[in-house]
């Protein structure tokens, strides 16, 4: 990495007194740029149901959704307490990985992410309550263990080679399950199909964006899935996996398990994987631009196949004249609009840089919300 970047151990700075600011760090320190992850997976959930015949309920997609949304923000704080220390020793953070780094600059105190952890637990804890039936409550309890548990004492999973898959399970496994329950739905292949095909994705992901911490990581005797492969075994897997994933989708697209349309809009991503791959067998882990710009697009790729998937379902609606309700078609529009008007304003990379499927921007970076 970038050897003259400068010791992040060190950038201790005043405390923030004024509350308007202090508010403003304080929902940074929550990331909540992330938050497109669980919203758009959630309508895949929730695309999958209704593509099955299953009436869109608003009520409760706007439950899961605001679980969604809590227990995501619990995990992000959480991790900012339970990972202050390898965040400190990380000296090569990128715009999306290695935390938020207000904690790290001593902008605010350690106990701001761990109280918000708990506000936001006990916050799910409540949405999990109203939830209709113990099977989806099972689920939900799930879910907020392994995100609470991820970083957090005793288990720590992530500082045991565990972090990767238990990400995948809880947001992109176990997320549209729920989401997918609490419309109704059953458990038809398809849900199965699209599921997992965004946990194996997610798996992949999730090892690039450990990917620049491991050096800070080891500093600390945190042991990352990415850590225990080493960058030249992340390049491997990472190819590898996507080459897996894609024959997977060809193969459940020609059984009719995924529809044509599904198919065919996740291959039309491909190009963002196959650059993501390329850079990491480049300079990328070297050069500090690169290596963000790899993270990121690793990242977008997930909201991005999300989209894919509720397009696909849409599309194959359409076709085969089942279309979707008009409530649900226009809370899907909505979320995709926000996402992709977000993506082309955030795409910061230099033209030469960018996968071929992403638009290409010039605006100004807003990764901070």
């Amino acid at each position: 990495m970038d050897a003259a970047r400068p010791d992040h151990r060190h950038e201790a700075a005043a405390p923030v007194t004024v509350l308007p600011e202090r508010v403003a760090l304080f929902v940074t320190l929550g990331r909540p740029k992330f938050l497109f992850q669980s919203m758009l997976v959630t309508g895949a959930g929730v695309a999958v149901a209704v593509h099955t015949g299953v009436r869109f309920g608003a009520g409760a997609y706007a439950l899961t959704l605001g679980f969604a949304w809590c227990t995501h923000l619990m995990t992000h704080y959480c991790n900012e307490y339970f990972d202050l220390e390898a965040d400190r020793a990380n000296r090569t953070p990128t715009s999306w990985t290695g935390g938020s780094r207000i904690l790290v600059r001593g902008l605010l105190p350690p106990v701001a992410g761990l109280g918000a952890a708990f506000v936001l637990l006990f916050t799910a804890l409540v949405l999990i309550a109203v939830m209709p039936g113990t099977a989806d409550r099972l689920v939900a309890v799930a879910i907020t263990a392994l995100a609470w548990f991820y970083t957090a004492p005793p288990l720590r999973l992530n500082y045991h080679a565990l972090g990767e898959v238990t990400c995948a399970t809880v947001l992109y496994a176990l997320g549209p399950v729920l989401a997918h329950r609490l419309q109704g739905g059953g458990m038809p292949p398809a849900l199965w199909a699209c599921v997992g095909v965004l946990f194996a994705l997610q798996v992949l992901r999730c090892l690039i964006m450990n990917l620049s911490d491991i050096a800070g990581d080891q500093e600390v005797g945190k042991r990352t899935g990415a850590g225990a492969l080493g960058r030249r075994g992340v390049a491997h897997v990472y190819g590898a996996g996507q080459v897996g994933v894609h024959l997977a989708i060809a193969a459940m697209t020609a059984a009719h398990v995924l529809p044509a349309a599904v198919g065919i809009a996740l291959f039309v991503l491909l190009p963002v994987p196959g650059w993501v791959g390329r850079q990491l067998y480049g300079a990328a882990p070297k050069d500090q631009r690169r290596a963000d710009a790899v993270a990121f697009w690793a990242s977008m790729h997930m909201p991005l196949t999300s989209c894919a998937l509720m397009a696909g379902l849409t599309a194959d609606g359409l076709l085969h004249h089942r279309p979707a309700s008009t409530g649900w078609l226009a809370v899907q529009t909505v979320t995709i609009a926000v996402f992709t008007i977000w993506l082309w304003r955030t795409a910061r990379v230099p033209k030469h840089d960018r996968p071929h499927t992403v638009p290409d921007t010039a605006a100004q970076d807003t990764a901070t919300p």
